[in-house]
């Protein structure tokens, strides 16, 4: 099984997580979420990434998750990326994860259809206005 790291600025992954439970349950295999935080050495956050992609990492490797391309948490993750076994998407949301977490359980990832999945669940929420007798005439 392929592991899952999120990771984010401040406490958004761990939110994630936490909100993923809702749905999956709680004690998920194979998932972590580290938060960066403005107290955090950057080196420092790069070891706890590395670890934990270490920890993850079964053998069918390891999907990062990270909230801002070119934001810290996603450039610390340069120096462990590795085609096919440690692979990164950048602009996580919560469709998104979900998503992954579902394909996960039903044994197949594929990476376009969950970066498609996550832009498809930005939506505008479109409320129809109610039409008077007089929009007929």
């Amino acid at each position: 099984m392929k592991g899952i790291l999120l990771l984010s600025h401040g406490d958004m992954a761990k939110g994630m997580l936490q909100s993923s439970s809702i749905f999956f349950g709680e004690n998920l295999p194979q998932v972590q979420a580290l938060g960066y935080q403005m107290t955090d050495d950057s080196e420092a956050f790069e070891e706890r990434i590395g670890k934990a992609i270490a920890e993850l990492d079964s053998g069918d490797g390891v999907l990062v998750l990270t909230d801002l391309f070119a934001g810290t948490p996603a450039h610390k993750t340069t120096r462990y990326l590795k085609p096919g076994q440690v692979d990164v998407i950048c602009g996580v949301n919560l469709p998104l994860f979900l998503e992954l977490l579902g394909l996960r359980e039903a044994g197949g990832l594929d990476l376009s259809t969950l970066m498609q999945t996550g832009k498809d669940g930005i939506r505008l929420w479109e409320v129809a206005q109610p039409q008077s007798d007089d929009d007929f005439f």
